[in-house]
Parts: C-alpha cells; sequence; structure tokens
C-alpha cells in the first residue's frame, strides 16, 4: 500500500548537503596531491552528490506546494522530475570514471595506499550516516535517488580503503583503477532502476505494489456493483496514488449508489492507499459490454 505520511526529507538532504560537500572539498585535494584515481573519482561522485542532494532539496520543498489554478494535483511530481535528473547526472559520472580508469589500467599510477586508506575512512562514516538517515525514506523516490548516491559513495570508500591497504602492502597499484571501475558499474546498475520507476510514474503507470485485477474483484463484491468498466490507475507523486472507474449498478438500486461509491472509495483508500478516487456510476442496460458482467 502506499505511504500516506512520511518523514521530512528536507532536513536530511540539508545535512548530507553540507556533510557532503565539506568531505568532497578534502577528499579532491588529497586525491589532486596523491595522484589516487580512486580518490578522485570518489570526490568527483561525491561532488554530484552535493548537486543531487541540492536538486533534492530544492524539489522536496516544490513539492509541498498545494495544489493551485494552474496544478490541480500540486507539485509532487518535481520530486520524480529531480529523481530523473539526478539519475542521468549519475549515468553521466559513472561512464566518466569507468572511461578514466580502463585508461589508467595499461599504465598504474604509483600512489600512498595509506593515505588513500585514512581519507576513505573518513568517507565510510560521513557518507555511511548519510545513507542511513536516507535510508528510512527510500519510498520517496526523490529521497531514493539521493540514498543511491551516498549509497555507492560509502561502498565506493569502502573500495578505496581495501585498495589503499592492498596498494600498501603489495604495491598493487592497478587496484586503484579496478575500484574505479567497480564503482561505475555498479552506479550505473543502481541508477537505471531509478530511471525505469522515474519514467513509469511520469507515463502515468500502474503503482507498482497494485494489482488492479485484485482491486477490480473487490470491487465487483461490493453490494449493487455488477460490473466495472474504465479502470485507471497511476502514481501523481510516490506516496500520492490516484484511481479513477465506472462502477455499473442494478437500474433498481439506482439510489442506493451514492452510499455505493463511498463505500468504493473508502476500500480504495484503506485497502490500497489511493488518495484520490474518481468514480462514476452506469446502470445496467447502459451498457452491453461482456467484460462488465461478474466472472
Amino acid at each position: 500500500m502506499a505511504h500516506t505520511h512520511e518523514p521530512d526529507s528536507g532536513n536530511t538532504f540539508k545535512l548530507g548537503l553540507i556533510l557532503n560537500t565539506g568531505f568532497t572539498i578534502f577528499e579532491m585535494a588529497v586525491g589532486v596531491i596523491t595522484g589516487s584515481l580512486a580518490l578522485i573519482a570518489d570526490a568527483t561522485h561525491n561532488l554530484t552528490d552535493s548537486l543531487t542532494l541540492g536538486i533534492a532539496l530544492i524539489a522536496e520543498r516544490i513539492g509541498k506546494r498545494h495544489a493551485d489554478n494552474r496544478r490541480s494535483y500540486g507539485y509532487g511530481r518535481a520530486k520524480i522530475i529531480a529523481s530523473l535528473l539526478n539519475a542521468g547526472i549519475l549515468v553521466a559520472i559513472a561512464t566518466f570514471i569507468g572511461f578514466e580508469a580502463i585508461q589508467r589500467l595499461d599504465e598504474p599510477k604509483d600512489v600512498p595506499g595509506l593515505t588513500i586508506a585514512a581519507v576513505a575512512a573518513i568517507g565510510i562514516t560521513i557518507n555511511g550516516s548519510i545513507a542511513y538517515l536516507l535510508s528510512k525514506q527510500r519510498h520517496n523516490l526523490n529521497a531514493r535517488s539521493a540514498y543511491t548516491n551516498m549509497l555507492y559513495d560509502t561502498l565506493s570508500s569502502v573500495g578505496a580503503l581495501l585498495a589503499g591497504f592492498a596498494i600498501a602492502l603489495f604495491g598493487w597499484t592497478w587496484l586503484d583503477s579496478a575500484v574505479g571501475i567497480l564503482i561505475a558499474v555498479m552506479l550505473l546498475y543502481a541508477t537505471f532502476g531509478i530511471i525505469k520507476d522515474a519514467l513509469h510514474i511520469l507515463l502515468e503507470g500502474v503503482p507498482s505494489d497494485i494489482d488492479l485485477r485484485l482491486v477490480k474483484h473487490n470491487l465487483l463484491k461490493l453490494e449493487n456493483v455488477i460490473g466495472i468498466d474504465d479502470i485507471h490507475a497511476w502514481t501523481i507523486d510516490n506516496d500520492y496514488y490516484a484511481f479513477s472507474c465506472h462502477l455499473i449498478v442494478d437500474e433498481q438500486k439506482y439510489k442506493d449508489s451514492r452510499q455505493t461509491v463511498e463505500v468504493a472509495k473508502k476500500l480504495l483508500a484503506d485497502k490500497y492507499g489511493f488518495r484520490h478516487s474518481t468514480i462514476e456510476v452506469e446502470l445496467e442496460d447502459s451498457t452491453k459490454h461482456e467484460e462488465h458482467e461478474r466472472h
């Protein structure tokens, strides 16, 4: 069922933006000084995280605006658009990191392993903390895109930490590039999932946790309902599901149709989480389609 209430993501985005930006500046400086691709790649990704967290924060505030004459459903889609924009940024940066890492495999640079490991340990603490806070709001696609960024930043820092120790102990400088490639591949995989979900919502797809066949079955069980037609279900925002249909009732029971509609709306809200539902009543004699018959 859709979540009708969610914690405020804005404060988490704001905290993450401050912490992540500060660490990014530090990590990029160390990466440039030492020549470590793992640190530069991680810092570059962190830089995009600051951008995506900023976009997510702005979108979250816009999404809270009330409906008006121009946006009758409100501004919730701003968060979906932001998640799609952030996903596009992630695809671009993952492609760049992967390309650079492959180029360096042939000529790995000598980098200070212990320095890489120390910076990566700081990154694990900061990025891991932000990812943990965002993980509680993953049903929000806007928060999920930011969570994915921070989660893979944490994993990339873990990779950089292990690579740093391996370089210091065994001189395996090629691991610096290998970690960059691994980060790029994992990030692309996660990002395409976000793109898929965002496009599904923007294309008015049925909410992923809703089975329209089951919804129809339960509506047909209501008293006075003998058929159902023109069913539509879509997502306005992550937690804002909408539904519309035509309920077909016996002509002799038409006077009770208003109560039937109210019962149907309560069912849709309580059982499936539809916050907005539009139901039109049709009489049995007004249609001849076989699909209206009860199976």
